[in-house]
């Protein structure tokens, strides 16, 4: 889809903080709320975990999602213009675990999900990783578009991260644990259909990659999410390390420790559900 491309790279110029940035926000809502791109599924996803709720409530957060689609484009866009930005963007509580736990030069998985500005969260951590001599990882997933796809890539290397297959092997990225590396997982996408364990107290189907190098590797396991407090001011909070049970059954041990990554992620979507990504098919039949 190149035509999609090159208007994106057109916003990519013109975006910007300040009047810029509120025209181009204005036009990413406008389109969102015009397409509602899978608007009925934003719809089944909230009724299926909130199923109290009024439908006036479910559709004034599906409106809310699409501003914070709308407005993680633009700062993502603007923010192509110098990725240092992302220290001026965002405040950071407790950051001093992720800064500890590479001046020890121990690897962790850094449990996040696409909530937020999550590009910009992705931006700040790296930015900071290469402040600390270090290298920030991401394991990304190849969209359908290739030319969209090639795009995403290229703007995600531009700001320092280093970009991982989710085909990659287990073995091969608990290495690079051990070893020492942070690695970024998006860890709320539907997965595979012989791990199924709740999400939003719903049974789901998960993904058990971010469990297996969790446990292959021994290494931490640090939630850390990021909020939108006003356009172009965020707020990252980074958490202690998850306690996983002492199993030895490896079946059972990769249920519970992916069970307690979905109840960390639960905690930080209930908080704000209107800048998670209701558009995922997260509760596949």
């Amino acid at each position: 889809m190149k035509s999609a491309v090159r208007a994106i790279k057109f916003f990519e110029h013109f975006s910007n903080t300040g009047l810029r940035g509120k025209i181009t926000e204005k036009f990413f809502s406008f389109l969102l709320n015009l397409i509602k791109p899978r608007g009925n599924l934003i719809l089944e996803n909230l009724a299926r975990v909130y199923p109290q709720s009024p439908e006036r409530w479910r559709k004034d957060i599906r409106s809310e999602v699409y501003r914070n689609i709308a407005w993680t484009l633009t700062e993502t866009l603007a923010l192509q213009k110098n990725h240092e930005q992302a220290f001026d963007w965002v405040k950071v509580r407790n950051e001093e675990i992720i800064n500890d736990l590479m001046k020890q030069k121990k690897g962790a998985v850094l449990l996040s999900g696409h909530f937020g500005n999550w590009e910009l969260g992705a931006s700040w951590l790296a930015q900071n990783a290469k402040k600390h001599g270090s290298k920030m990882y991401v394991i990304y997933q190849t969209i359908h578009d290739a030319d969209i796809n090639e795009y995403l890539i290229k703007i995600r290397e531009r700001c320092g991260l280093v970009m991982i297959n989710k085909n990659t092997s287990a073995m091969k990225i608990a290495h690079l644990l051990k070893n020492g590396a942070h690695i970024i997982v998006l860890n709320d996408i539907s997965g595979d259909k012989r791990l199924r364990v709740p999400f939003m107290g719903v049974d789901a189907t998960s993904m058990p990659g971010p469990a297996l190098i969790a446990m292959l590797s021994g290494c931490a396991v640090v939630p850390v999410c990021i909020y939108r407090n006003e356009p172009f001011q965020h707020e990252i909070e980074v958490f202690e390390p998850l306690n996983f049970p002492d199993i030895k059954n490896h079946e059972e041990r990769l249920k519970l420790v992916t069970l307690e990554m979905n109840k960390a992620l639960e905690k930080f979507i209930k908080q704000r559900p209107e800048q998670w990504f209701w558009l995922h098919n997260r509760w596949k039949n």
